[in-house]
Parts: structure tokens; sequence; C-alpha cells
């Protein structure tokens, strides 16, 4: 079965441009969604669940893809060259309301006193990651997933620096990925970027001289300027 999701004569995203060559459709969603996203920064949502989630995608989303907003109808793989070719196991079909209830849920329970902020935004990683291995949609999770983030943090009353997700956009991937691997989930990288965004810049251990830059050049050894983002697959 073929993915339903691509044209039947080439393998590109069915999208409302009617744009066939991949990537002058992907200059294409980078443009729109860009744009879309300047406007979703400026929304106020009173709650974090998971129909804010889907808004948010659809905000993104809508002027390029019919199904934004929308759970993704097939099981995906990708493969990750961080993972040595692996793919993170995203939530089957089936499951992707249930895990989101569940992810939400456990974020509902928050709250920020004041006291410790750094506590918040730890227990807050995980659970995004959390979402985020659920991977709801066709595309677009990451840039949903963290916009949501930076709008829950304001809701929390922190002064979100959303524009370092942005310029950082292949590190943030794949920490995403490294801190969706299960047993081997690697947090770290996740917490540094969002540490920074959320609580102003961390100081680093051992690396004093350590620019915001330099900070998100690599993960473990893998060198982020490397990453070429990969088209997910379809798998029956």
């Amino acid at each position: 079965m073929r993915d339903p999701y691509l044209y039947e004569d080439v393998n590109v995203l069915v999208n409302l441009a009617g744009i066939k060559d991949r990537e002058l459709l992907r200059t294409a969603e980078a443009d729109i969604t860009n744009i879309a996203m300047t406007g979703v920064y400026c929304q106020r949502f009173e709650r974090f669940d998971t129909e804010t989630l889907c808004e948010i995608h659809r905000m993104i989303f809508g002027q390029i893809y019919a199904w934004a907003g929308e759970f993704r109808a097939i099981p995906m793989i990708k493969r990750e060259e961080i993972l040595g070719g692996d793919t993170v196991r995203y939530a089957p079909p089936g499951e992707i309301k249930k895990q989101l209830n569940t992810a939400m849920k456990e974020l509902a329970k928050l709250r920020r006193s004041g006291k410790d902020d750094q506590d918040l935004v730890f227990r807050l990683v995980r659970i995004l990651a959390a979402i985020w291995q659920i991977h709801p949609f066709r595309e677009g999770n990451t840039r949903a997933v963290i916009a949501f983030a930076v709008l829950l943090g304001n809701h929390f009353g922190f002064d979100v620096d959303h524009d370092l997700f942005r310029v950082h956009a292949p590190y943030v991937r794949n920490a995403l990925v490294w801190a969706s691997q299960g047993i081997y989930s690697k947090y770290e990288y996740l917490e540094r970027i969002f540490f920074d965004a959320f609580l102003g810049e961390q100081p680093e251990p051992d690396v004093p001289q350590a620019g915001t830059g330099s900070k998100y050049e690599k993960i473990g050894d893998y060198d982020v300027k490397d990453y070429k983002p990969q088209p997910h697959e379809y798998r029956e």
C-alpha cells in the first residue's frame, strides 16, 4: 500500500500549493510556516492539552496541508543519522490520542511556585519529549511541540527566548531524538537549550568560554551541522 499522504506519481506530500518537487515544497513550507509561527507566538491559550496542540499545528501548517491539526493515520519510521540509521519508535496511529492524553495529564500537574524553576523545566522537558515521541502528525511535529512549549512557558510567566529554538533547529530535533529512546534516553542535550531559553543562559561546567552558539554544535560526538533532514517513511 502506498503512503496516502503522497502524490501517486511522486514521493512528495500532497499540498495545497500543488507543488510536486520536494525541495520546492521544503522551501515553500519553510516560508509559509515561518510567517505562521510569528502569529502563533502572539497567541495566548488558557488550556494546554491535546486540542490546543492540534490547534497550534493547524495554525502553523493549515496554509500548506489540508490535514494540518489532524492525527496521522499511518505508522511511520524516519532514519536518524544520530542513531546510526535507526528510527524513533513513534506511537501507532490507534494509540496517538490515548498516549497524548496521558502525557497531557502529567503536564496539567505542573505548577510554577517561583521557588524552583529549574525543577519545573526539568520535568517539562521529559513530558515534551514524550509528546514529541508520540509524533501525532504526519509532518511538522517538532515545530508544533516547540511552539506549544514556548506558549506554555509564557503562560507560566517565563520570558521564553523562542528564537533560540529556531536558530538551532537541527540541534533541537536531534536532542529530541535522544530524549525519545526509552530507558536509553539522554535528556541533557534538550535540557541545555530549554534551560537557556526559559531561564537565561546557564554556565556549563568545565567550559567557561563556551558561547551560546558553541553549546549547540554537538550532541555527543555528532556534529549537528552535518544533519540532513530525511523524510518520514510509511511503514505497513
